[in-house]
């Protein structure tokens, strides 16, 4: 696939991204700008891409323009982009379809996307929603883009809070479970940056087994650890006994809330 996909945006995730992309089997061109003195040229350098000395020039000759601004920025820079023929592909939280629709040329296409930092590693989780125009060679060009640095999947934009969320702002629930592991184990009497090491590489090889072709569910890996009368089934009686459970849905509950009521504004 030969596709020239530009960035309005080369922040911590646009930056991510695009480094991604650079990496990508079907190694598109690449073109970027950022308000940032600098940014973009060093980035363009660094990847082999363009800088373009405007949003307009951005976007001219792209096949896909990726959003990857604040935004609290999209309302003055949404003007400036005046060429309708690229797919816009925003990741920018809150921000609904219809929203960006209304302030770009008539006709233009749009796919939103809710991606989250595992990006930056490769290991993204990426949701993505058509756009009242976009067409099936959008999607599909929107879910090579995404695919390059993690996994994507395709959704309808009313998953999107719920999206926002469980992957989008589940890496600190997740750090924050990983903490009090940690500190259960010093409390134990392990030196903290020895049970943070336990915890961390723990997780990671729990993540790792589950996400291999073939692994047993999560309610059937839990069961083969937690045998009968052992460690394992000791500390999960206590789980069991307690609220986590409801903890946690409540903690997505009051993220998906906010992401809604951030789009409403």
């Amino acid at each position: 696939m030969n596709a020239t996909i530009g960035f309005l945006g080369a922040g911590h995730m646009g930056g991510a991204m695009l480094r991604g992309l650079a990496a990508a089997d079907f190694r598109p061109a690449l073109r970027v700008f950022d308000a940032a003195p600098g940014r973009a040229e060093a980035l363009a350098a660094e990847l082999g891409a363009v800088a373009a000395s405007s949003p307009a020039d951005l976007a001219a000759g792209c096949d896909a323009v990726v959003l990857a601004v604040r935004p609290g920025d999209l309302p003055a820079l949404l003007p400036e982009l005046e060429d309708p023929a690229p797919l816009y592909l925003s990741i920018a939280a809150g921000r609904r379809i219809a929203w960006i629709e209304e302030r770009l040329p008539a006709g233009a296409r749009v796919v939103r996307a809710m991606p989250n930092l595992g990006v930056s590693v490769g290991l993204g989780m990426t949701a993505y929603a058509p756009g009242s125009r976009a067409t099936e060679d959008d999607l599909a060009l929107a879910g090579r883009i995404l695919s390059s640095f993690g996994k994507a999947v395709r959704l309808p934009e009313s998953d999107l809070d719920a999206v926002t969320a469980l992957s989008g702002s589940g890496p600190a629930f997740f750090a924050y479970a990983l903490q009090a592991m940690a500190d259960g184990g010093a409390a134990l009497g392990l030196a903290p940056a020895a049970a943070a090491e336990l915890a961390l590489q723990t997780m990671l090889g729990t993540a790792t087994v589950l996400s291999r072709p073939g692994a047993p569910s999560v309610p059937d890996f839990i069961a083969a650890v937690a045998t009968k009368g052992g460690t394992t089934a000791a500390g999960k009686d206590v789980l069991d006994a307690s609220d986590a459970r409801a903890v946690f849905a409540a903690t997505l509950a009051a993220a998906a809330r906010r992401a809604a009521e951030l789009a409403a504004r």
